[in-house]
């Protein structure tokens, strides 16, 4: 069979499947209740508040094991840090909507990577006010619920400190690139 072939095959054999089970695709979570959009706000409103108290250890704490995975606290902190230098702090945020999200709906992103399927999302859409940045920056951040409990998961939020925007890597993603560190830190 061509390579084509099997992976239109594989692809249809995963609809039958889903198709008899009566639901989703295995990859995909439940989507977040209403109540959870309203509570994880407080864990987002923390992460927030560690960034603006330069308390980038905790802020990173607030942020999916998956990313930091990726990311070791010493480059999270020169992340936030140029991210202080070059924004100022966060003066005043507002949540204009917060809504629970598929992965498959998330942007992408500027370097192809997506949201990770499988994991339970949240995403508000946000107004941001910098000290320095101007004028006041249209943002998204996402939330992700793991064993930890819900964190920060990726999105534009802090005016772009990652460089691009953050994702949970895919398992796809994950097998292309080597952690900077072992998850067991």
């Amino acid at each position: 069979m061509s390579p084509m072939l099997t992976r239109r095959a594989a692809i249809g054999s995963a609809a039958l499947a889903a198709a008899f089970s009566g639901g989703a695709f295995a990859d995909e979570a439940p989507l977040a209740t209403e109540e959870e959009v309203i509570e994880v706000y407080a864990v987002l409103g923390q992460w927030i508040e560690a960034y603006r108290a330069r308390d980038y250890d905790a802020q990173w704490l607030l942020t999916d094991s998956r990313i930091r995975r990726w990311h070791d606290k010493r480059r999270w902190r020169n992340w936030m840090t140029e991210a202080q230098k070059n924004n100022g702090d966060v003066t005043a945020y507002m949540v204009e909507s917060g809504a629970p999200v598929r992965a498959g709906d998330l942007p992408c992103t500027e370097q192809g990577h997506c949201f990770r399927q499988g994991v339970q999302y949240i995403i508000y859409i946000m107004r941001t006010e910098y000290e320095k940045a101007e004028p006041a920056q249209p943002e998204f951040a996402v939330m992700a619920k793991s064993g930890e409990g819900w964190r920060f998961g990726g999105g534009t939020l802090l005016n772009r400190p990652l460089g691009e925007t953050a994702v949970i890597l895919t398992r796809q993603d994950e097998a292309r690139y080597r952690p900077s560190w072992s998850i067991s830190q």
